[in-house]
């Protein structure tokens, strides 16, 4: 039955990420590392290579789509749950300075990635694509910065409640907004079939944003004042997260909405970290491992190949960092805590490897970029742990989940 394979699948992914997990954990990374890792181990990178029937007997083809599906689902709620740990009204009310070092620390990796699209549009494209949806999307890649991966590493390097801490992760979840306004451009472009399907496409979002924020979000909010319930909550995440695929972009973008119009109300919140708590452990692990199915690091192979890995690697970091840290010297931070908020702005993780598969998805990229791009995401997202130590940073023992501080009024 289809059923038991899919229940073996899920005690190997699991058993899987808590291997690498733990692995990671113990040489000074991050939990993400060691899940984006397990899923590398269990694609065509390693067990399709080593063990291909193992592999197979594992991840038959039929299973793909139902774990695809599953990951799919996991990734909106965890984009729900993301948005309501975003404090739009913090955001907005930060200086000048938060709102100058975001748009340097996206602006230029964006540009960067843009033209390096362009000059591999030719041999790097996906089936699919076209040339301007294809700058853009490298360019996205290249300038992600991953909130809720880096709320964890502040957490665990003591820098969470400390200015440049509190900077690094306002500048991420602004860089993250734009990102995905931008992705969500190219979405549209993609399934547009002319100028008039765009204007059509991203009027309608328009149209979806102002109902939102300005009719359903007022519901919620009586709702909220006179019952403790949270079914209403994921009506209206999966209702979101249904118009916008509808609409033509992606359902993330109306699970990221309907997360960030949620009333801060005891029991809406109390829902959210059940359901993270499922989440997390079961699903969200499915993404990773659905990511690494696709991976086929054996694709790049020659020296020209990895000579354009390697650039892309370069240029990613080389955008972050340096438009993090010399935007934050401008601003009158000294070299040392510049350079800092430059390295954390570089940190990528999830939220890239979402941005990656739906290229892939679409057809954007392809199987040869996804991977140097995949492998850009894991080194840039563990650069900063073994780099924060040598500009006077120590991990620590953390009693206080990310999260909960955030949510708890730091962001």
């Amino acid at each position: 039955m289809l059923t038991g394979y899919i229940l073996l699948a899920l005690v190997v992914i699991l058993l899987a990420v808590q291997f690498f997990g733990y692995l990671c954990k113990l040489i000074g990374q991050q939990w993400v590392i060691g899940e984006i890792l397990a899923g590398l181990a269990l694609g065509p990178s390693l067990l399709g290579c080593l063990w291909p029937h193992l592999s197979l007997l594992l991840f038959p083809p039929k299973i793909l789509p139902t774990l695809q599906t599953l990951g799919d689902i996991g990734l909106i709620l965890y984009m729900f749950s993301l948005g309501t740990r975003l404090d739009i009204h913090v955001m907005l009310s930060q200086s000048r300075k938060a709102v100058f070092v975001s748009l340097s620390g996206i602006l230029l990796p964006l540009a960067i990635g843009a033209i390096l699209g362009y000059f591999l549009y030719s041999s790097m494209a996906g089936a699919k694509a076209t040339l301007l949806p294809f700058m853009l999307l490298v360019g996205t890649a290249m300038a992600i910065t991953a909130f809720p991966v880096l709320a964890r590493l502040l957490t665990e390097k003591n820098m969470l409640g400390t200015g440049v801490g509190m900077l690094a992760l306002t500048c991420a979840s602004i860089d993250d907004v734009i990102a995905w306004c931008l992705l969500a451009l190219v979405v549209a472009m993609i399934h547009a079939h002319d100028v008039l399907s765009v204007v059509v496409t991203i009027g309608l979002t328009i149209l979806f944003v102002v109902v939102m924020l300005w009719g359903v979000r007022p519901l919620l909010a009586y709702i909220a004042r006179r019952t403790q319930s949270s079914t209403f909550s994921i009506i209206v995440l999966l209702l979101a997260a249904y118009v916008t695929n509808a609409i033509g972009i992606h359902p993330i973008f109306g699970a990221f909405l309907a997360g960030i119009i949620l009333p801060r109300n005891v029991a809406f919140t109390a829902q959210i970290r059940k359901m993270d708590q499922i989440n997390n452990i079961l699903f969200l692990p499915l993404f990773f491992i659905f990511s690494g199915l696709q991976t086929q690091v054996g694709l790049i192979q020659g020296p020209s190949l990895w000579f354009i890995c390697l650039l892309i690697l370069a240029l990613a970091s080389l955008g972050k960092i340096a438009g993090g840290t010399f935007s934050s010297r401008v601003m009158g931070e000294r070299w040392k805590e510049a350079l800092c908020i430059g390295i954390l702005m570089n940190t990528r993780g999830l939220v890239e490897l979402i941005v990656l598969n739906i290229g892939l998805q679409l057809g954007v990229l392809s199987p040869t970029l996804f991977a140097m791009l995949v492998i850009m995401a894991l080194i840039t997202t563990m650069m900063a742990s073994p780099i924060l130590p040598l500009l006077g940073y120590q991990s620590r023992a953390s009693t206080v989940e990310p999260e909960e501080a955030i949510t708890s009024g730091l962001l």
